[in-house]
């Protein structure tokens, strides 16, 4: 309400400084020729004056007052002429109704432009808090920046690498990550996790399809980690986009036997399972058994970043819907108990965001700053999601 009130007294200022100088009366002409009778007036009281202290004789007084009334006369004459100049009654007819017209329209059409083209519904955003936004953008930004200066001055430094391979993938600079990556690998050694990372950022920039490299990390993976499930599920994903479909789906179910009973992604593999080959027209995975590999890849549109992604697809809305919650729920969970994983929080933080749940993105922004006060790197990737989701200070 104060913000209409404080529009509307805007409007009536810039109102009145529009309208009132059409409201002010013309200014009217001067009479030239009033002017000059007056001089000549005066003239004749100077004549007078001189006669009567002998300074004029009366002769000259005479004359001088004969030509000073033929100027009078001939002044006269022309005065006519001259009040056709002032007519300020016809000038000014049109004064009022422009401005009465003005008044009206000028709030009338700017209450319009503002419907269009701005923003009534918009929360207020007090100056306060935009600094604060500004203020951790520019944190996340510097501390990037002191990173990356450090690696181009200590190239060698696998540490550093490992510390911002994360945050690239978290911010969504995938190739960066993926360098970042394959730099901690080579100066730090392997790892299950840079391996991981390394893949899913590889794979991320090829929008889901499994790259060469990509294949080599995670093979590796199960070579350092055997028990590793995530791994053995792009795999899988990786042969039903060669078109190897049985033997892609003899990994999906031996995957399904496997899975716990209360696993998550057992449904998304059953699914996957169900639905490998209908999509590219050739045979489902029961019967491809009877006929061998032979099988082009898929050319429909490449599966989603991750193999659940493609199988929530092939859900219905509703048990899509319901399956993306009790995942959510599931990793808010797993936070709640443990909250150190900086990418879980981003992970959650932007699923809240994604199903239209902003209060609990909030709330899930506020515990991750709660946990993850130690690490700096980790709480930059969160601040900067923030910022770009405009979740406030």
């Amino acid at each position: 309400m104060v913000f209409w009130i404080l529009v509307a007294g805007l409007v009536a200022v810039v109102t009145l400084a529009i309208t009132r100088p059409l409201m002010r009366p013309a200014p009217q002409a001067t009479d030239a020729s009033d002017a000059d009778i007056a001089v000549y007036k005066d003239q004749l009281k100077e004549i007078a004056a001189d006669e009567a202290r002998g300074a004029l004789g009366a002769a000259e007084a005479e004359s001088a007052r004969a030509e000073i009334g033929r100027r009078i006369l001939r002044v006269s004459q022309d005065k006519p002429k001259t009040e056709k100049l002032a007519r300020p009654a016809d000038r000014n007819r049109f004064v009022r109704p422009v401005s009465i017209a003005t008044a009206i329209a000028l709030p009338i059409a700017s209450l319009g432009l503002y419907l269009v083209y701005g923003a009534p519904g918009m929360p207020a955003q007090p100056l306060s808090e935009r600094l604060a936004e500004a203020t951790v953008a520019n944190k996340t930004n510097d501390l990037i920046a002191k990173v990356e200066e450090r690696l181009r001055e200590h190239p060698e430094d696998g540490t550093g690498w490992d510390v911002i391979a994360p945050v690239y993938y978290a911010t969504g600079r995938y190739a960066d990550a993926a360098t970042a990556y394959q730099n901690a690998i080579r100066l730090i050694g392997e790892s299950p996790k840079r391996l991981q990372g390394f893949a899913n950022a590889r794979i991320h920039m090829e929008n889901g399809i499994v790259t060469d490299d990509a294949r080599k990390a995670l093979e590796r993976i199960l070579v350092l980690a055997p028990a590793s499930t995530e791994p053995r599920v792009w795999l899988a994903l990786a042969k039903e986009q060669d078109g190897r479909l049985s033997d892609a789906a003899a990994d999906y179910r031996k995957l399904i036997d496997e899975a716990p009973a209360g696993a998550p992604w057992r449904k998304l593999l059953e699914e996957r399972l169900a639905n490998l080959g209908k999509g590219n027209g050739g045979p489902s995975a029961g019967n491809q058994a009877a006929t061998g590999n032979a099988v082009t890849a898929p050319t429909a549109t490449p599966p989603a970043a991750n193999p659940e992604a493609a199988a929530i697809m092939a859900m219905s809305p509703e048990e899509r819907q319901a399956f993306i919650t009790r995942m959510v729920d599931s990793l808010a969970a797993r936070l709640k108990s443990d909250g150190s994983d900086a990418e879980g929080w981003v992970k959650l933080i932007r699923a809240y965001q994604v199903l239209g749940r902003r209060d609990d993105a909030v709330r899930a922004l506020t515990d991750a700053r709660a946990n993850l006060k130690g690490n700096q790197v980790g709480l930059a990737a969160v601040e900067n999601l923030a910022q770009q989701l405009g979740l406030g200070s």
